[in-house]
């Protein structure tokens, strides 16, 4: 079967065909529904080799992770990527952070999405404590976007939570509570979102007439043995928090250090959490949820956009509250 087989079968002109074979604008949804469905009933699978020297298109997205594929948090994102991107007819390609080259030259991130020949490029799990790393990427004309990271450039943007919101809503549900003394365990300065975090559970703390004090904050990386560590700390204090904001691993590890020092949540010590992943639900921990697949999609079609030469900007996601069994009420 032909592409003139298929336009034939569903009555559209042939361009029509390749409009939907490539995913361009300018087909209603319904003629495009009705050309895949003649595809699917033919069978037919566009040669992407012959289609990507005709549009100069791979139809291949570039994916730089910092962190394990099976991190819990990016893992989530990851899916939204592949919802999106995978009916579009995209295939990712995971690629590895840039290293040296056999003969000692550095390979730029530059270099390897253009040896790869990949449309455009997604970052997840980066931290801005090195921006420089991706002047070259920023500059270039490679359509990209960041996951987390607040970096823009010509043909370059960002998806982002709205983590100072997300920091304001988990410290005032505890001062909501009753909770005066309230610590905070999050990821390092580095981080776009820990930082942004901090400053909204600052601004709550103030608008609830609370002192912040900077001996209940604990910055380090995102582990459960961070959180592990900070609680330890904590339990050697003479004056401690009543109640903590963690991020969800680092939450898990202060739990720990709770229990092994014969202390519970919440009857010791409430905790809300930060980013709801999916361990969460079945530990009862209280925490504010970032909406990680609909980050994914928000990124994917933010880079769309960019590949397609439409207009674009970032994009951030709201977060809300989730309440489960790791707070509790304390006398006013």
């Amino acid at each position: 079967m032909t592409i003139a087989g298929i336009a034939k079968r569903a009555r559209v002109s042939k361009s029509t065909v390749s409009k939907v074979i490539n995913d361009y604008p300018g087909v209603s949804p319904e003629t495009r529904a009705r050309v895949r469905c003649v595809m699917r009933e033919c069978n037919y699978f566009p040669n992407t080799t012959a289609r990507s020297l005709i549009t100069q298109r791979s139809k291949l997205i570039g994916l730089f992770l910092a962190s394990q594929l099976n991190d819990p948090f990016f893992r989530e994102v990851i899916d939204g990527i592949e919802k999106t991107l995978g009916p579009r007819g995209y295939d990712i390609l995971y690629l590895y952070t840039p290293t040296y080259h056999p003969n000692g030259q550095p390979i730029g991130y530059v270099e390897k999405v253009k040896t790869r020949h990949v449309d455009g490029v997604i970052f997840l799990g980066f931290l801005k404590g090195r921006v420089s790393d991706f002047d070259s990427i920023l500059a270039s004309d490679i359509p990209t976007v960041f996951v987390d990271v607040d970096l823009v450039g010509p043909h370059a943007s960002y998806v982002i939570s709205d983590n100072f919101t997300s920091g304001f809503l988990a410290a005032d549900h505890l001062i909501e509570l009753g909770h005066k003394k309230i610590g905070l365990i999050d990821g390092p300065p580095i981080s776009t979102p820990a930082q942004d975090r901090l400053e909204g559970f600052k601004k709550a703390l103030a608008l609830g007439g609370l002192a912040y004090n900077p001996s209940w904050v604990f910055r380090g990386e995102f582990l459960e043995k961070e959180g592990y560590q900070a609680m330890q700390a904590i339990l050697q204090m003479q004056d401690q928090p009543t109640a903590l904001v963690a991020q969800d691993s680092m939450a898990i590890g202060a739990m720990e250090a709770l229990k092994r020092h014969g202390k519970s949540v919440p009857e010791d010590l409430s905790i809300v959490g930060l980013d709801d992943m999916e361990f969460c639900r079945y530990c009862g921990l209280t925490t504010v949820r970032q909406q990680k697949d609909a980050m994914g999609e928000a990124a994917s079609e933010l880079l769309l956009k960019i590949i397609n030469q439409e207009s674009f900007s970032p994009h951030t996601i709201k977060t809300t509250l989730i309440q489960r069994s790791s707070c509790r009420r304390v006398s006013r």
